[in-house]
């Protein structure tokens, strides 16, 4: 038996008004729709709670009990109404987020100032992890992860795609050809992020560029092999080889000189990063607010949309081609799109 709210609402309408017609006025429902509702309710408990005669409307001695209990009912249903939607309309509280470090560095760590200045009753709890550190639904609120994913019971969010490239610094490539083929890296000193088990060799990785359709695979000498792009980055800066990089994590390196771009039209696949989040969690408005943020942030981002491939110019063959690049536009937010809907996809513990 199943209690229908819409029926409870009519009776204590009828019972506070004692009129079956000032009840269908107030409730702006005809008069036969509560006429009804009432006697479907009294039909379902199998008792009279309303006597009705041609002068005026009373309760029963049942009726009277059951009224009680459905004022009750109907209030605590409103207070729960009202909490909701505060809830929704006003981020609060602590949010928890466990995101690999390179991307709290260069992606997350610069916007979340302006995430904290848009909601100010939200704190932020900000926990770095590796590749290897696994994530427990008690411990963080939102986790960020690259592909592939394992088997999970998370809720999954794609969240964006970091484009990547080859690069190095001016100070290895000089007197040296700069590549002009995927091929041509064969003969380069790469740093790279696969190492070995302890005990085993990781002298040489394999790297999957890709231009259009077009697509290649070259094993490249590892000269250093490190699985944390942020000291890759370091790596190549500091002139220890060709590394592949996250085109927006050394933006500034570029524009500044510390780095130079690489066979510019070749790429690896990008790097997919998900959302990951725990179902109890699902509409739960800081979740909801900081996604919409990151979202609204990135998604007009050239650097980070995997689908435009915008072909960059090669910074070592003129100096005019490395001032047209110092003039690029600075990323400016976009307008917010709905995201695609969570879903419960796998889950790798690896941050990538």
């Amino acid at each position: 038996m199943m209690t229908d709210l819409n029926e409870l609402q009519f009776f204590v309408s009828v019972s506070r008004a004692q009129s079956f017609t000032l009840a269908a006025k107030n409730l702006g429902v005809p008069k036969s729709s509560v006429s009804r509702a009432i006697s479907g309710l009294e039909s379902r408990l199998g008792v009279r709670l309303i006597e009705r005669t041609t002068r005026n409307v009373a309760l029963t001695e049942v009726g009277e009990l059951y009224l009680d209990r459905c004022q009750r009912v109907l209030e605590e249903a409103e207070q729960a109404d009202l909490i909701v939607a505060v809830s929704q309309t006003k981020p609060r509280g602590t949010l928890r987020i466990a995101a690999p470090v390179a991307f709290a560095r260069f992606i997350l760590g610069p916007a979340l100032g302006d995430f904290l200045v848009a909601y100010p009753e939200l704190r932020v709890q900000l926990q770095l992890i590796g590749g290897e550190t696994p994530v427990h639904e008690k411990q963080f609120d939102v986790a960020i992860r690259a592909a592939p994913l394992e088997d999970s019971a998370f809720l999954v969010k794609p969240l964006m795609r970091v484009r990547l490239g080859a690069y190095a610094s001016p100070g290895y490539l000089k007197g040296r050809s700069l590549p002009s083929s995927p091929s041509d890296l064969r003969l380069e000193s790469c740093i790279t992020a696969t190492c070995g088990t302890f005990g085993e060799s990781s002298s040489s990785a394999m790297w999957h560029l890709r231009r259009g359709s077009e697509q290649k695979e070259v094993r490249v000498e590892s000269r250093v092999s490190v699985p944390d792009p942020s000291i890759n980055r370091q790596l190549a800066v500091a002139g220890a080889g060709v590394a592949l990089l996250s085109q927006i994590a050394v933006r500034a390196d570029v524009e500044e000189g510390r780095l130079t771009r690489l066979l510019p039209e070749w790429e690896p696949d990008p790097v997919e990063l998900h959302a990951l989040y725990p179902s109890r969690l699902s509409s739960s408005p800081k979740v909801r607010v900081f996604l919409q943020f990151l979202n609204e942030r990135f998604q007009n981002e050239s650097l980070l949309d995997g689908h435009h491939h915008v072909r960059e110019k090669n910074t070592a063959s003129s100096s005019q081609q490395q001032k047209s690049r110092s003039r690029k536009k600075p990323f400016a937010p976009a307008a917010v799109k709905k995201e695609p809907a969570a879903r419960a996809v796998p889950q790798r513990r690896t941050s990538g």
